[in-house]
């Protein structure tokens, strides 16, 4: 029987799709939603170094002006080189 993980990846954007900084965050199933909201406080809107590097001069209780995408990290992954592709 596989074992549960909580693991999150977060991959942060300067300027995203919509021209303003953007968060995608990828959660394991196992995650819960209070691990999840703690990380991204922690991570994100409470950290004043990464908010004055993407600009953002919101209060550490809210992270206006970002947009934030959370996903379920899929079971399987694959990278593919482009440059060896013909």
């Amino acid at each position: 029987m596989p074992v549960a993980t909580s693991l999150a990846d977060i991959q942060i954007n300067k300027s995203g799709a919509g021209g303003r900084p953007a968060a995608t965050v990828t959660v394991d199933s196992g995650v819960s939603l209070d691990k999840l909201v703690g990380v991204l406080q922690k991570e994100i809107t409470r950290n004043s170094l990464l908010r004055k590097k993407l600009g953002l001069k919101a209060c550490t209780a809210c992270i206006s002006g970002m947009d934030l995408d959370i996903r379920h990290r899929f079971d399987h992954v694959m990278q593919v080189d482009l440059n060896k592709i013909g």
